[in-house]
């Protein structure tokens, strides 16, 4: 039922038999409010000379869930109520994690391949009459120089006897480096022991330990010179 607009304060809610509930409280667009309790909107059939009736469905709920007095002539509805656990949660700070980073040193090998150039000399022998010197020249990446020289002849002549043929080409070989990587490590410490573990310790020297003794003698200047 549509109740927008409609409500106000201290109207009746009636049940079965004209039974009067009593008067609501406060109410909102899904639920009125009597006695503390919720009673859903949908549970009113009518509303009738400012009072709103239940429908049989709701006021049988209503009965069922707040125990609602609803006696007929010669009737007595007794509530049943009961105890319902309720557990909750809260927070318990059991110690706390702590994390420590240590650094290693490791000596690390790699390969990596280098380029340069080569230089390549061929000699040819040519001797081949010239009247001038010759001078160095480029052929399919080749550099030649002529090598030139005088023979005894009836008449001197220059005669190129031989070229140098120079080019260069790219070789690859493998180089080894060494360096020096750092590296971290990770160790975790866990506080949460039980408290009859904290605190205890196996490893420290005692004082009755001769060699401390000696040690701490020494500190203050006790110790005999040497």
């Amino acid at each position: 039922m549509d109740l927008q607009g409609k409500l106000h304060e201290g109207m009746r809610i009636i049940g079965l038999d004209d039974h009067d509930y009593g008067a609501i409280e406060r109410w909102d667009n899904e639920f009125l409010y009597l006695h503390g309790q919720r009673i859903p909107v949908g549970m009113i059939e009518r509303l009738e000379n400012d009072r709103l009736y239940l429908g049989t469905a709701g006021a049988q709920s209503f009965t069922e869930r707040w125990g609602a007095d609803t006696s007929r002539e010669g009737e007595v509805r007794v509530p049943i109520v009961e105890e319902r656990l309720s557990v909750g949660k809260r927070q318990v700070d059991l110690g706390e994690i702590r994390v420590h980073k240590t650094i290693d040193a490791v000596e690390e090998s790699r390969q990596e391949p280098i380029t340069r150039d080569d230089v390549q000399i061929e000699r040819v022998r040519v001797n081949r009459p010239v009247a001038t010197p010759e001078t160095p020249r480029e052929e399919e990446g080749w550099l030649i120089i002529p090598v030139m020289e005088e023979v005894l002849v009836i008449q001197k002549q220059l005669v190129v006897t031989e070229e140098l043929r120079i080019r260069k080409q790219s070789v690859t070989e493998q180089r080894e480096i060494h360096e020096t990587l750092r590296r971290e490590q990770v160790s975790v410490e866990d506080t949460r022991a039980p408290k009859s573990h904290r605190g205890e310790s196996t490893s420290e020297p005692t004082t009755e330990d001769p060699s401390w003794q000696a040690l701490h003698e020494e500190i203050r200047g006790e110790a005999p010179n040497r």
